[in-house]
């Protein structure tokens, strides 16, 4: 169950706390003094889309907190929500809102404007069966599990096959010239970092001369025979070591001049070998420039020469894997023609006995909604095509009057109809979907007296099994609650959303004010008839 909601910063709400109670929780007030707003924030806290346009004060984060609790343990999930964008998380731990969104299934149901819609649309309603039929068939999630694997290797198959027998003629003369493309680089034998290796060695080979006479040059002025730079730094290092016999403390001077007099001769030595085995090489000059003029050629036609060659490597491979397997695919499409159809059989015949029970089971449920001549049918046509669950077609069909015949659920329906048939789905399923809290968005559209009498005891039979939150501007519905929360919006300096959770003495006055929009004598009796009731 929803243990405690605390909001903060969120379109017209500073900060707010509320404690729930199981059973049945209802939220009253005037249209437009925000109670939907609780809902938002509850939808958003598990996942829904939002934006900055739901902080409250721009220069601060708004935040929603659920907290759900077991009899083992609570759950906290929460959001923060800025400028920039969001933080979900999971009992105070960063998660990915797909995280979130898995928990939202197991945790809680909202029942939306927009899952109205939902559920009018044909194409979700053999969701809506299948859902049904898992639940009490085991066989069935196993073949539909196994139908979806191999409709989607079925479909990779064929997706293959056409292009192999669509594109054969042009697939070929393009395995050829990839292959004139691969074998062209492959036939330079180009090794990575040779371009930079090879335009180093021209620069030297450009230059020899100038490198033979700086170099002979720096060589000579270090160690000529007259006046050395080696010769003077032997001079100062007998004097340095002359010095160090008279005082200790010129030890160390005199022995890093003795390393930087060795590193030099070191250097000197290093010159004159460079500068005499410096030679020309025309012949390899010109193997250079053609080198770099033949990988300069290629870089100019495939740009980047080794991840080009991995590109066209990889095409050409998968290319010519497609034509050696082309038999293969053939009796694997096959065989997955087989078990798709007859995995789609099973599923058709599972679905129509269980699309009998279903439908009797909602149409019980619309009965006892004050809908007493309804009829409700799951029609279930087999199509030429396969699709992701098989070869059927499933729509909702219902008549409401015996005067007119079954029709789609979406052309059909009544405002107040459909809100009656949207609680007969969630009664009939409430058991199955194994959530712990279930709420409704104004549930009570269009319906009144008696409907709402019923609509109120389907509610109660709901909350007995799991907790349940709605909207209602219906005094018959609000008192079925165990629990009341007055939502009203105060406008000062600025429009402000409060929640006040009533007492049991404050309920008779609410309902009565929601029933005859005064507080009487005639309303409040009314209203502790409906309490008490």
């Amino acid at each position: 169950m929803l243990k405690e909601i605390l909001i903060k910063n969120f379109i017209l709400i500073d900060e707010l706390k509320l404690e729930f109670n199981s059973g049945f929780n209802v939220f009253l007030g005037e249209t437009g003094a925000g109670k939907s707003i609780i809902f938002k924030a509850i939808d958003i806290a598990l996942g829904a889309k939002t934006s900055k346009d739901v902080l409250k004060n721009p220069e601060k984060n708004a935040l929603i907190e659920l907290t759900f609790s077991d009899d083992k343990e609570e759950t906290v999930i929460s959001r923060e929500i800025s400028k920039t964008g969001t933080k979900p998380r999971l009992n105070g731990a960063m998660v990915t809102l797909d995280i979130i969104n898995e928990m939202r299934q197991k945790l809680v149901d909202i029942h939306s404007q927009h899952q109205t819609y939902t559920y009018l649309q044909s194409k979700y309603h053999i969701e809506l069966l299948d859902t049904f039929i898992e639940n009490s068939d085991a066989d069935f999630k196993t073949a539909l599990s196994h139908y979806k694997d191999d409709y989607s290797k079925f479909k990779e198959v064929s997706k293959k096959l056409d292009i192999i027998e669509t594109g054969e003629k042009e697939n070929r003369e393009k395995i050829e010239f990839l292959k004139f493309q691969t074998q062209e680089i492959e036939q330079a034998e180009i090794k990575e970092n040779e371009e930079e290796e090879l335009n180093s060695e021209l620069d030297i080979l450009s230059n020899l001369e100038n490198l033979k006479e700086l170099t002979y040059g720096a060589y000579y002025s270090l160690n000529n025979d007259d006046s050395s730079i080696i010769d003077a730094l032997n001079k100062i290092k007998y004097n340095i070591q002359k010095a160090a016999e008279y005082d200790n403390s010129l030890s160390e001077t005199e022995n890093s001049f003795i390393d930087a007099l060795e590193n030099l001769k070191d250097i000197s030595n290093t010159l004159r070998n460079y500068s005499e085995n410096l030679e020309a090489n025309p012949q390899r000059l010109d193997e250079i420039n053609e080198r770099l003029e033949l990988i300069q050629k290629l870089k100019r036609k495939y740009g980047d020469i080794f991840e080009t060659y991995e590109k066209l490597k990889n095409e050409l491979d998968e290319l010519e894997q497609s034509f050696t397997s082309y038999e293969d695919l053939k009796i694997e499409k096959e065989t997955l023609l087989n078990s798709i159809t007859n995995l789609s059989d099973i599923l058709d015949k599972k679905r129509r006995k269980y699309g009998l029970k279903l439908s009797s089971l909602i149409e019980n449920e619309l009965k006892s909604l004050n809908l007493d001549h309804a009829k409700f049918d799951i029609q279930i046509d087999k199509i030429e095509t396969f699709g992701l669950k098989g070869k059927n077609k499933v729509e909702f069909l219902i008549s409401t009057n015996v005067s007119k015949d079954l029709a789609p659920l979406n052309k059909t329906a009544s405002g107040g109809e459909i809100s009656r048939v949207m609680l007969a789905i969630k009664s009939v399923f409430s058991n199955l979907d194994k959530v712990s809290v279930i709420i409704f968005d104004e549930i009570d559209t269009g319906i009144s007296g008696k409907t709402s009498v019923c609509v109120a005891n389907a509610i109660n039979n709901l909350a007995k099994s799991a907790q349940v939150f709605a909207i209602t501007h219906q005094p018959i519905i609000a008192s079925k609650a165990n629990d009341f929360y007055f939502v009203s919006k105060e406008q000062t300096d600025e429009t402000v959303v409060s929640v006040k959770r009533l007492k049991e003495d404050e309920k008779p006055n609410v309902l009565a004010q929601m029933a005859l929009g005064d507080v009487s004598d005639n309303s409040l009796t009314f209203a502790k008839e409906l309490l008490n009731s």
